[in-house]
Order: structure tokens, then C-alpha cells, then sequence
């Protein structure tokens, strides 16, 4: 995610094990690179169709094309899996707790707040 870049998301009905036409935005994987080098073929005929790719930690495997995305108890080839994520993944450039986030919002709020409330003080202060 935090290489992606906005191009990296692809709009597509791709991963339809489970949920079938579906549209849905996945960053661009291993498994997108070769139904696009075989010519998109229709399910079915899908290279690797059925092969399983990961395994939950529970023992269930996780096919390829299947709807289920990565978590970190899974084992197996992770990156083939379906990484859900729209073309504001690029915007990402860190990984940071969610209050950390909230308040770092909280404060740019706070900063434009004031700075509206009294047009005098420049983007600087």
C-alpha cells in the first residue's frame, strides 16, 4: 500500500470467487499481471483457476480469484490475493495508529479554524 501508486488500483470484476459480478478496485498483483498477459480469459480459463495460494490459519485454502483479502494469520502467497484499495492508496505514506491520526487531523482543523476566524493571521502561524 505504501508503494502503490494511483494507476496501481484496477477497477475489475476479477476476483469473483464468492462474490460474482462484483466490480470492485484491487491494487494491481501477480495474479492481475498474468490474467492480463493471457489475454483476459473468462472465468474458467483463468491461468492458475483453482490453485491454492494461501491458507487461514484455521486451515481453509484461499484460492486464486478468490474474494478474500489478506490478513496476517494467513500463510501462503499473500500478494496474490485480492488487496482491496481505490486510487487514494497512493496518498498513504505511512503507517500510523488511528489516534495518532485523529489527532493530527484534530489539529489541522483546529489551525484552519482559527486561521478563518481571524483573517489577519497568515498560513505560517
Amino acid at each position: 500500500m505504501l508503494r502503490a501508486a494511483e494507476t496501481d488500483a484496477v477497477h475489475t470484476m476479477l476476483f469473483d470467487g464468492g462474490w460474482p459480478d462484483a466490480p470492485h478496485r484491487v491494487l494491481r498483483n501477480s495474479t492481475i499481471v498474468a490474467w492480463e498477459a493471457a489475454g483476459r480469459p473468462e472465468p474458467g480459463d483463468r491461468p492458475g483457476e483453482g490453485e491454492v495460494v494461501a491458507t487461514t490459519s484455521d486451515g481453509q485454502a484461499v484460492v486464486r480469484y478468490d474474494i478474500s483479502d489478506p490478513v496476517a494469520t494467513m500463510t501462503g502467497d499473500l500478494e496474490a490475493l485480492a488487496h482491496y484499495a481505490g486510487q487514494s492508496a497512493s496518498l498513504v505514506h505511512a503507517v500510523k495508529p488511528a489516534g495518532a491520526i485523529v489527532r493530527e487531523i484534530a489539529q489541522e482543523a483546529q489551525a484552519i479554524l482559527q486561521r478563518l476566524a481571524d483573517p489577519s493571521r497568515t498560513a505560517s502561524t
